[in-house]
């Protein structure tokens, strides 16, 4: 792999339909990467491998719930049969709870939030650890809510700091296979899954604007965060959680405007 380490590398992409993993697939693709775009949502999945293809790159939808252990499988499995072998995996997939008071979180919710988030990430984490080629790397979306509580979260917060546990843990076995694993902790994103609106156009990376925490940050501006950390120009981070949040959480109380 030359350049920025992508070029002829394949790429699997977890919530890969929308958001941060829809922005990661598209500049990834556009790095020259084949890129598998795994979600739970085919339609919004097969979006993105039009949108990737309409601009001269290779790209393959799964629909794909990472809370099964089998569609972990199978989505490796799709990624070595069509391209071959996997290089980079962005697992970003997740969901979000409703803001409640820990009172009101029931045992049901609790349980299925750690499912998908928590557990989901970890059985790609194993199917990462055991695919990836030597050299590869993998990049988990744990959240800002991992680092510090989140009152009327609880069980998002829990999943994710989890999640930020799971990768310190996991780093030593990456190291292991000449691997990599990282998190990523976003702060407030423009993207669907937050009930936020931002732009999805895919920018030249040189050129995004400045991020203001007060706004919320693009779904590319936390992807390139991603696209780095998987790179080969990040070899020397594994186990790392890196906050992406514009400086949200870098004072108390926060910035003023």
């Amino acid at each position: 792999m030359s350049g920025q380490g992508r070029e002829g590398a394949v790429a699997l992409v977890t919530g890969g339909g929308s958001g941060i993993g829809r922005a990661a697939s598209q500049r990834l693709a556009a790095d020259g990467a084949a890129v598998v775009v795994a979600d739970l949502n085919g339609d919004s999945a097969a979006r993105t491998v039009a949108l990737i293809e309409a601009a001269g790159g290779r790209a393959l939808a799964v629909v794909a719930n990472i809370a099964a252990e089998a569609d972990n499988i199978h989505m490796f499995d799709e990624a070595e049969r069509t391209f071959g072998g996997v290089d980079m995996a962005f697992l970003n997939a997740g969901t979000l709870q409703p803001y409640i008071p820990l009172n009101e979180v029931s045992v049901e919710l609790f349980d299925r939030i750690i499912s998908v988030n928590l557990r989901g990430t970890f059985l790609g984490v194993q199917q990462a650890l055991t695919r990836l080629r030597p050299g590869g790397a993998c990049v988990v979306t744990a959240s800002a809510a991992g680092l510090i509580g989140f009152a009327e979260a609880a069980a998002y917060a829990t999943s994710k700091h989890g999640l930020i546990g799971l990768v310190k843990s996991s780093a030593a076995a990456f190291a292991a296979r000449s691997l990599r694993i990282n998190a990523i902790c976003p702060g407030m994103v423009l993207t669907p899954m937050n009930g936020l609106e931002g732009s999805e156009a895919i920018e030249d990376p040189d050129k995004l604007d400045y991020p203001d925490y007060r706004g919320g940050l693009s779904a590319q501006q936390v992807a390139e965060v991603a696209i780095f950390l998987m790179s080969r120009r990040a070899a020397g981070l594994n186990g790392q959680a890196q906050l992406v949040d514009a400086a949200l959480l870098s004072s108390f109380p926060p910035l003023a405007g």
